[in-house]
């Protein structure tokens, strides 16, 4: 993994903090209780950028992770700290 090891706990500890608010949250993206879920073709990619939007880490991503890394970098992190999400629908 290319990100530096203080942006990955930053990103960890943010993500986690959404987990623990929302506990459901696995769950709902497994049965597609999302918005437009029968599109989605990757859950688990559709899954990890959304938590990281709804962390509140845009900012993060665009100002800070962006200019050494890119999408595959950050989604490669992101699948480490997330939870896998398979479809059950």
């Amino acid at each position: 993994m290319r990100i530096s090891p203080g942006d990955y706990a930053y990103l960890e500890r943010k993500i986690n903090e959404t987990l623990a608010k929302y506990p459901n949250l696995v769950d709902e993206y497994e049965r597609g209780k999302f918005a437009r879920s029968y599109k989605v073709k990757d859950l688990q990619r559709r899954f990890c950028f959304d938590l990281t939007y709804g962390a509140g880490l845009s900012q993060f991503i665009v100002g800070t992770l962006y200019t050494y890394l890119n999408d595959d970098h950050v989604y490669t992190a992101l699948k480490r700290i997330c939870p896998t999400v398979e479809r059950k629908y």
